[in-house]
């Protein structure tokens, strides 16, 4: 069943949408959370490397993190009716933030 099939004005059905939407919201938020640490502490960890292993752990330090959810249908309605079309996952405030993270020029709490 696709989101074309349901009855939007329906409230029950409308209400149920809405609780999925916030739980992807909130495992979205969970995902940026722990990617977040994992750069952060690969970048301190990096700096007590030797320089070698150091430089090549910052090179890959982006590496095997969470993977597309994009091309999902149920996150694609997520994208459209609850966060204006746009993906968080790669929202301008989020990308800049972990660029940061993984040149040490900003700080997670651990």
């Amino acid at each position: 069943m696709n989101a074309e099939d349901y009855d939007w004005n329906d409230d029950f059905c409308a209400s149920h949408a809405m609780q999925f939407y916030d739980l992807i919201d909130h495992l979205v938020t969970d995902i940026q959370h722990l990617e977040s640490k994992v750069v952060y502490l690969r970048y301190v960890l990096s700096r007590y490397l030797p320089a070698w292993d150091g430089q090549m752990l910052r090179s890959d330090i982006f590496c095997d993190l969470t993977g597309v959810y994009w091309e999902q249908p149920a996150y694609q309605e997520y994208m459209k009716d609850y966060n204006g079309g746009l993906d968080p996952m790669e929202s301008d405030t989020y990308t800049d933030f972990m660029w940061k993270l993984s040149r040490g020029e900003a700080v997670t709490n651990l």
